[in-house]
């Protein structure tokens, strides 16, 4: 199967060389979209360290790839072996109409993202298909850092979804690409289908909602050495030994721009474990956590990037940025 690669070269800038690989394609788009993949080669600091404010750290140096000026895209991280990756899609079935599906950055010492960040709007909120259960590799990335759709087995967890199946129904192609191994996060199946799914839900009623015309949403699990319940052992794409981390905990950002113009935002911090009913009964997904318990998993986002090191939102205009991530209002959100 014949691919066309076109290979664009940026030139040197403050965050050091940047290449940008485009139009990963061939004929069959059902099978192979448009994305975007920056390398980064960095001797810098640590990429841990405290995030700074917007018109600081803003994605504007990053010009090769318009998908890392999102709202919804944190500052893309410093060091080797850093992917950032963009997927687009057709929104819908019947239209070869194109838009930004979802973004990640791919780490590849973790073999996990660092993030997923994606929108809800007018392109992609309907919903229209259903889940396709299309697990495939991530064609965007190197095969020695791709994980196949066989690497979590034996691991005891399961393939938790970042940007989730249900966040993604408005095409066959936008729902297959969240399959893709690399927006996967190893989570317990309790877990994943009775706990954290609770949340997903309830940020997806904010992005269909007509109150909103946009939610933009960045989330994962955290890969940092001192947050993380282990590794696992298993094979890259390639057959190349590695070694996958588990996340301690899951996070979710959400900034939401209302109809008439204004700006608000929560954060959301979650540890990775089985989570119980007042009879000792693990919540799952025959048997699902109530709504009001996601309330105390909420804090501001300044709260959130303390905790995680990423600085998100950092495209926003500064005037904006500081008042909406300062705090938050639990009664400014429907649950």
């Amino acid at each position: 199967m014949n691919k066309q690669f076109t290979l664009t070269m940026l030139g040197i800038c403050t965050l050091g060389m940047v290449t940008l690989l485009t139009s990963c394609k061939d004929d069959n788009d059902d099978l192979y979209d448009q994305t975007g993949i920056i390398v980064v080669d960095y001797n810098g600091p640590n990429a841990y360290e405290e995030p700074t404010e917007g018109g600081e750290s803003a994605n504007n140096t990053w010009t090769g790839n318009p998908a890392a000026l999102g709202y919804e895209v944190p500052a893309l991280r410093q060091g080797d072996g850093i992917y950032f990756v963009s997927h687009d899609a057709r929104i819908s079935d019947e239209t070869s109409t194109t838009a930004q599906n979802y973004c990640l950055e791919w780490d590849a010492s973790a073999m996990h993202s660092r993030w997923v960040a994606f929108v809800f709007d007018n392109d992609n909120k309907a919903r229209r298909v259903s889940r396709t259960n299309a697990w495939s590799e991530d064609p965007s990335l190197p095969l020695e850092v791709r994980l196949s759709t066989s690497s979590y087995s034996g691991s005891g967890y399961t393939r938790g979804h970042i940007c989730a199946s249900a966040d993604r129904l408005n095409s066959t192609q936008a729902n297959q690409q969240t399959f893709y191994m690399s927006n996967m996060t190893p989570q317990l199946y309790d877990y994943n289908g009775g706990y954290w799914a609770v949340l997903e839900a309830i940020v997806q009623s904010w992005g269909r909602s007509t109150r909103y015309s946009k939610v933009y949403v960045c989330k994962g699990g955290t890969i940092r050495d001192d947050q993380r319940l282990g590794t696992f052992n298993t094979t890259s794409a390639n057959g190349r030994s590695v070694r996958v981390a588990v996340p301690k905990y899951n996070f979710m950002a959400v900034l939401a721009q209302t109809t008439a113009g204004s700006y608000q935002a929560v954060g959301f911090w979650m540890e990775h474990k089985d989570y119980v009913d007042a009879k000792g009964e693990n919540y799952s997904s025959d048997h699902r956590a109530p709504n009001y318990l996601m309330k105390s998993h909420a804090m501001s986002i300044k709260q959130l990037e303390s905790l995680t090191g990423i600085n998100f939102f950092c495209n926003l205009d500064d005037a904006v940025e500081r008042p909406v991530e300062s705090s938050y209002s639990e009664s400014a959100w429907n649950w």
